[in-house]
């Protein structure tokens, strides 16, 4: 659950932000081509590589922390176990059909002009610093944020184990005799 989150917080910090985007007269919709030009000059496969690196790193250590808290016995063979088991997960991860499923998204939102906008604007030096810093600035943020998701984490936790305890007594059928 912890790393679908931070999988998409991860996707959602990455997505290009709206800068330069001017309103467009022009609504011709963007081709397959205009969005694979934008991901090229936004370093996109490098950046998702890199963010799923980041991800994987952080999820790790979140997931170690969650599980120590619930399993305060559990043995650093086993939690090497899960490591590897994210790891191999992660190596699996298919990137390109990522991106490939990412392109109609992009169609839908934006136009020709808009791409057009985006692509001149991260073609700038600040354009480009923006997309070198990005992955920094998104560990950053998962870091400072991180005891927030933790605890909001823990609360989510509780309330399964509650309602999980809870739904057996309340599931029970009454005795026909007791009335």
């Amino acid at each position: 659950m912890k790393r679908i989150l931070g999988l998409s917080l991860l996707v959602a910090l990455s997505l290009p932000p709206a800068i330069a985007q001017q309103p467009s007269s022009d609504d011709t919709p963007a081709s397959k081509d205009d969005v694979q030009a934008l991901f090229t000059t936004m370093h996109i496969r490098e950046q998702m590589r890199n963010m799923m690196d980041l991800m994987g790193k952080q999820s790790k250590q979140m997931s170690q922390d969650a599980l120590r808290r619930k399993m305060p016995d559990i043995s650093q063979k086993e939690l090497d176990h899960i490591n590897a088991m994210v790891e191999q997960n992660l190596a699996g991860f298919d990137l390109d059909g990522m991106i490939d499923d990412m392109i109609p998204v992009y169609q839908r939102h934006l136009t020709k002009t808009d791409i057009a906008a985006m692509n001149q604007f991260y073609r700038t030096p600040t354009g480009q610093k923006m997309l070198r810093e990005q992955l920094q600035m998104t560990a950053e943020a998962m870091k400072a944020a991180q005891p927030r998701i933790q605890k909001m984490m823990s609360r989510m936790m509780e309330q399964a184990e509650t309602m999980t305890r809870q739904a057996p007594a309340e599931s029970k059928p009454t005795d026909p005799n007791k009335n």
